[in-house]
C-alpha cells in the first residue's frame, strides 16, 4: 500500500527484459522499492534466474539539489528468497531522495533500476480543521472551546475529525485505554496536545493514601484492603511512587520465593489487594497508586494520531500501547512512568509508528535481584517492539527498566515484514538491569544508529540475527558484562549484521570476572554466520572476542583492558572438541586470520570514569540498587583524545565513512576533527 507521505516507491526497470528461461544461470531484475522513514530508507530488489548465485549489485544515491552521487553501503543478497537489501540513514524530515541501483550478472550489462523517495515529515501541529479544549474542571455538556472546554479526553476524541486539534489543560485526566479507534489522515492527522504551557497528566490508577485506616493485617508481614479494579489483570502497584513486585497469587506472595522488596498482588474474585511494605513499617504509612486499566493510550485502530505533551502514569501494561492495524501514529515529547513498561508497538498489521522526542523512566525496579526480575511474569521493558513496516524509535531517554529497547522478532525466521525498516536512533538509554537495546532476531533494514548507552549489563544484544541486514552504527555505551551479546538465542544466527563505528568499554574491574567485548557463541552451540564488525574500539576486562570462528569478518578494531587486568583473551572456537586461547591479537590474527589489522592498545577515549563496580555473578541474588546508577549520560565521554592510536587508523567501507577526516577513518564511533 503506497501512503500519502511517500514511504513506499517501487519503480520497475528502465528496460525490457525477457523472461528467463527454466533453470536459467542469468539474473533478470524485477523491481526496485523504497521505503522511508522520517529518518532513513530501505532499498529492496527482487530478482529471478542467477541459479549459479554469482549476481551482485550495487547502488549510489543522492539527495535532491545535489549533481555528485554518493555510494551506498554493500547490498545484502538473499539467495534463497531472490531479494535483495540495502539501507540509506540518516536522514532528516522530508528530504528527497533518489537511488540508482545496479545488477550485474558474469557476460552482461548492469541493469539499472532508478526510483525517488521523500522521508516522511512529521506534521505535529495542525490549521487544518477545528480547535477543542478539555479541561479537568470543564463539562462534556459544554462547547469546548478555551473558554467552555470539555471535562475528559474521551469526549473530545469523540468529537475530533480528521485535522483538529485536542488541546489538553492542566490537570489530572482519572481516564484510560484512551484515542481507541481514533482515524486522521496522513495530511490531516488528528492531534491531541498539552497547550501551551499546561501540565495535562494521564493517571488511571486508584489512589490508597497515606494514612487509609482501610489497611488490616493479614498474617507474615502481608496486609490487605478492599479494592476493585475495572481492570483485574492490570498489574501494576507504586507505593511512594516505586514499583511494587507483582505475585499472581496470594500463596506466592506469602511464600516470595523471589524475595522481593515490596511486594503486592490482587484477588480480582474478592476485590482484594494484598501489601508487603519492604520494611518494617505498615501501609498506612505509605501511598499507593493501583493501576485501574491496561493502557493510559491504547491506539488501537487509529490512524495518523498525534499523542504530543502529556505526562502518563501509573497503567497496568504500558502507559502507550499502539496494536491492531494502526498506522502512522506519532508519540513525540511525553513523559511516561509508572508502568511494567513505558510503550508498546505490537502486531504485524502495524506499521509506521513514530515514537521521538519521549522521556521514558521506571522508580524502584532496581530494587529486584536480576534473578526475581528475569523469573517473574510481567513485563518489564521500557519500549517493545514487534510490528510490521516502518517503526521510528529514536531521540528518546529511557531509563531504569530492565531492558530499556526491546524491538525482538527471534524465532520468527521467516517473517521478513516484522520490525521490517525499523530505526533505533539517536536515544539515551541509562541504568538497564539487563539489554540496553535488545534486537534480537534482527529485522530486514533494520537501523541502530547513534544511541549513547550508560550503565547497563550487556549494550547491544543481538543473539540471535535470524534475518537482516541489521546496521549497528556509532553508539557508545559503558557495560558490565557485554558490549554486543550474540551468545545466547537459537537455534541459529544465519542472518546479516553489519557492526561498524562503535565505541564502549566494561565498568567492571579490580579482580571482579565479567566485561567482553564481542561474546560469540561456542559454534557447537548455535549455528552463526554473517556478523561482521570493523572500525569498533572497546575497552574490555576478561574478553575481547569470544569463541570467534570463521563465520564471522573481524578486522581493523582496537581491543583494550580495563584498570586491574593484564590483558584480555582472544577466543577461536573453531573445532567442536576444544577453544584455543589467544592472549595476544597478533597471535590471534596469526592463527585465525581475523583482526590482521585490528590493534591492541589503549583507545584514548577522553573519560573513562570507574563507578566501581561488583564481580557480574553478584548480579544474580543482589538487587540491583545495590551497583551505582548513573544520573544522566554525561558519566563517560567516548571521544577520542587528540593523540588517540585510532585516529586515522580505520578502514574505508563503502557507504558508512567515505567523508572521513584526514588520512583515513578514525576507529570507534565519533569521527573527531
Amino acid at each position: 500500500m503506497r501512503t500519502a507521505y511517500s514511504a513506499i516507491l517501487i519503480c520497475l526497470l528502465a528496460g525490457v527484459y525477457a523472461a528467463p528461461a527454466f533453470g536459467s544461470s542469468e539474473v533478470v531484475p524485477g523491481a526496485l522499492e523504497l521505503y522511508a522513514t522520517p529518518s532513513a530508507v530501505g532499498l529492496e530488489v527482487s530478482y529471478s534466474g542467477d541459479d549459479d548465485h554469482n549476481a551482485q549489485a550495487e547502488f549510489v544515491w543522492r539527495k535532491a539539489g545535489e549533481q555528485e552521487w554518493r555510494n551506498g553501503v554493500d547490498m545484502t543478497v538473499s539467495r534463497e528468497r531472490k531479494l535483495i537489501w540495502a539501507s540509506i540513514w540518516p536522514f532528516e524530515q522530508g528530504e528527497a531522495i533518489e537511488v540508482k541501483v545496479s545488477l550485474r550478472d558474469a557476460g552482461r550489462e548492469a541493469a539499472v533500476l532508478e526510483a525517488k523517495v521523500t522521508t516522511r515529515k512529521l506534521i505535529l501541529e495542525s490549521s487544518a480543521g477545528s480547535a477543542y479544549y478539555v479541561s479537568p474542571a470543564g463539562s462534556d455538556n459544554d462547547s469546548g472551546t478555551e473558554k467552555s472546554p470539555f471535562k475528559t479526553l474521551s469526549h473530545a476524541a469523540g468529537v475530533a475529525k480528521p485535522g483538529d486539534t485536542v488541546y489538553a489543560m492542566t490537570g489530572v485526566y482519572k481516564e484510560g485505554n484512551l484515542f481507541r479507534g481514533v482515524k486522521g489522515t496522513a495530511e490531516k492527522p488528528v492531534i491531541f496536545m498539552a497547550a501551551d504551557g499546561e501540565k495535562p497528566v494521564i493517571d488511571s490508577s486508584i489512589e490508597i493514601a497515606e494514612g487509609s485506616a482501610g489497611w488490616q493485617e493479614h498474617g507474615n508481614g502481608i496486609y490487605v484492603a478492599d479494592l476493585v479494579l475495572n481492570d483485574g489483570e492490570a498489574r501494576y502497584a507504586a507505593q511512594d511512587g516505586l514499583r511494587m513486585f507483582f505475585y499472581s497469587s496470594l500463596p506466592e506472595l506469602d511464600a516470595d520465593r523471589l524475595q522481593a522488596k515490596r511486594a503486592w498482588c490482587y484477588d480480582e474474585a474478592a476485590g482484594k489487594v494484598y501489601v508487603r511494605t519492604g520494611d518494617t513499617t505498615g501501609p498506612s504509612v505509605h501511598t499507593y497508586n493501583i493501576a485501574n486499566t491496561t493502557y493510559g493510550i491504547h491506539l488501537a485502530e487509529s490512524e495518523y494520531v498525534v499523542v504530543r505533551g502529556f505526562e502518563i502514569r501509573f497503567c497496568g501494561e504500558t502507559c502507550v500501547g499502539v496494536s491492531d492495524a494502526s498506522r502512522g501514529c506519532v508519540i513525540y515529547e511525553n513523559v511516561l512512568h509508572g508502568a511494567p513498561g513505558a510503550l508498546s508497538i505490537r502486531g504485524e498489521t502495524v506499521h509506521d509508528t513514530v515514537v521521538w522526542g519521549n522521556t521514558m523512566y521506571e522508580k524502584g525496579l532496581v530494587d529486584f535481584t536480576w534473578n526475581a526480575i528475569k523469573a517473574s511474569g510481567y513485563r518489564r521493558q521500557g519500549i517493545t517492539c514487534f510490528s510490521g513496516r516502518g517503526s521510528s524509535i529514536c531521540h528518546n531517554s529511557v531509563d531504569g527498566f530492565f531492558d530499556c529497547i526491546n524491538p525482538e522478532v527471534w524465532r520468527y525466521t521467516d517473517r521478513i515484514d516484522l520490525n521490517r525498516d525499523l530505526d533505533v536512533m539517536f536515544n539515551v538509554l541509562l541504568n538497564a538491569g539487563d539489554d540496553a537495546i535488545e534486537a534480537d532476531g534482527g529485522g530486514v533494514n533494520y537501523r541502530i544508529h547513534g544511541n549513547r548507552i550508560r550503565n547497563c549489563f550487556a549494550a547491544i544484544s543481538i543473539a540471535p540475527v535470524e534475518k537482516g541486514p541489521l546496521y549497528v552504527t556509532r553508539n557508545d555505551a559503558t557495560y558490565k558484562m557485554i558490549m554486543f551479546k550474540m551468545n545466547v538465542g537459537g537455534p541459529e544466527s544465519l542472518g546479516w549484521a553489519y557492526c561498524y563505528h562503535n565505541s564502549g568499554y566494561s565498568q567492571i574491574t579490580g579482580e571482579a570476572w565479567g566485561g567482553m567485548a564481542l561474546s560469540f557463541p561456542p559454534s557447537r552451540t548455535m549455528p552463526i554466520s554473517n556478523k561482521t564488525f570493523l572500525n569498533n574500539a572497546t575497552i574490555a576486562k576478561t574478553h575481547a572476542i569470544r569463541h570467534a570462528h570463521k563465520g564471522y569478518i573481524l578486522d581493523y578494531n582496537c581491543y583494550w583492558t580495563v584498570p586491574g587486568a593484564s590483558a584480555v583473551n582472544f577466543t577461536w572456537d573453531e573445532t567442536r572438541s576444544e577453544t584455543n586461547v589467544y592472549p595476544t591479537i597478533e597471535e590471534f590474527a596469526a592463527a585465525t586470520g581475523r583482526e590482521t589489522h585490528g590493534m591492541y592498545a589503549d583507545p584514548l577515549f577522553v573519560s573513562t570514569p570507574d563507578i566501581g563496580r561488583l564481580d557480574w555473578r553478584d548480579f544474580g541474588p543482589t538487587p540491583l540498587s545495590d551497583y551505582p546508577l548513573v544520573p544522566d549520560d554525561s558519566v563517560g565521554d567516548l571521544h577520542l583524545k587528540a593523540d588517540s592510536p585510532c585516529i586515522d587508523a580505520g578502514v574505508v567501507i563503502r557507504g558508512i565513512n567515505e567523508d572521513f577526516l584526514g588520512k583515513a577513518p578514525d576507529i570507534g564511533a565519533f569521527e573527531e576533527r
